[in-house]
Parts: structure tokens; sequence; C-alpha cells
């Protein structure tokens, strides 16, 4: 047989009940105080490229030897209010290159970069497009080095993709008249660069 509770018993349940709610609601708060992450430590959202308006690739065609070189407009990594565009360089045998602050054979190869621009002045420029890095480090590196070539910043990779980069370093040869003459993946050494330059008609002869 049930018995049926009588008032003070019912009483009681409430008490147990409310202390019950109170503990956790207490629980809960200290939780939160002592154990929940604070804003310095919380995780925070992905750091995304710079986008730079008007620029990225133009010409459809991806690169192929014997053919041109496919136009892009990056904006300049020592004044990024300027737009410059691959076509800007033609009359010159060109050395497109893409790097990157962090690339150990990049370093390497900017030295030999910048003795055959300098013997070669007037008939040899140097590019080099900085992948996926803001001006602070695309320009670190150049200044370090005593690169003052030209710089083009590709702040969210849309070129290097469009120009199947696949890797740091990869350099471009260039014609001239804008024609894509060899491509070089990988470090391209200094006891390389007079046969590599040579494909475009320019006779080197580094010390």
């Amino acid at each position: 047989m049930t018995s049926t509770p009588t008032p003070r018993s019912r009483q009681t349940a409430g008490y147990v009940a409310l202390a019950l709610a109170v503990i956790l609601a207490v629980g809960a708060t200290a939780y939160f105080f002592l154990f929940a992450p604070d804003e310095a430590s919380a995780p925070t959202a992905p750091v995304l490229p710079q986008v730079y308006p008007d620029t990225g690739p133009i010409d459809p065609e991806r690169p192929e030897i014997g053919k041109p070189a496919p136009d892009f407009a990056l904006v300049d990594a020592r004044d990024t209010t300027v737009v410059r565009r691959l076509s800007d360089f033609r009359g010159k045998v060109l050395l497109l290159n893409w790097y990157a602050s962090w690339c150990d054979p990049c370093q390497r190869e900017i030295p030999a970069f910048i003795a055959a621009r300098q013997a070669l002045a007037g008939q040899l420029e140097i590019v080099g497009v900085d992948y996926l890095e803001p001006p602070e480090k695309a320009l670190g590196i150049l200044d370090r080095l005593g690169a003052d070539y030209p710089a083009l910043l590709d702040a969210d990779g849309s070129v290097a993709n469009h120009y199947r980069i696949p890797g740091m370093p990869t350099t471009f040869l260039i014609g001239a008249d804008g024609t894509l003459l060899a491509i070089r993946a990988g470090e391209l050494r200094e006891a390389e660069l007079a046969t590599f330059l040579a494909k475009a008609g320019l006779t080197y002869n580094p010390n």
C-alpha cells in the first residue's frame, strides 16, 4: 500500500531540490571563472591573406615554353599603392623568381641574381615575386642580402596557382619580347646561371 506524502515531507523535498540547484549554479559559475579561457588565450580566427584589388592573373592561358608568358598584375612590395603588370618589364630579358622569406634555397640564389643583374645592366632584369607574405617579410630578405631589384606580392597565391608554381623557389626566364624561354623549379645555382641565361641569348661570366 502506497503512503501519501505529508505536507512536511513535500516541503523537505522542495528544500533539497532548491539546495541542489544552488550548488549546481555556484559550481558552474566557479568553473567558468577558474577554467574558462581568458581573452588572450582563447582561440582566434585564422589570419586571412591580404587581398589587393585589381591584382591577379590577366591572361587566361597557362605558362608554356615558346609562348608569351601570361600577363598578371601584382602590387609593388615597396609601395603597395602601385600595381605592376608583368608586361611592364618587357624590353629586357627577365628572371621572374618566386621566393619566400622562410625559404633557404631562395636566400642562397639571391646573391647570384644580384651579381648577374649588375654584370648585365641594361640587358637583364630580375623581378622577385614573394609568395603569401606581407611586405615587411618580402622586403626583409631582399634588404638583408642587398637586393634592390623590383619585388611584387603574390599575397593570395592566385598568380602562383595560375603559373603552377610547384614550390619555392621557382624561376621563369622570359625573353625581351615576353616569350617564356625556360622554367627552373628549385634553387638556381650560380654555376648554372650562365647556361640558363644563354637560352635568352645573354653571355654571362660569373666571377
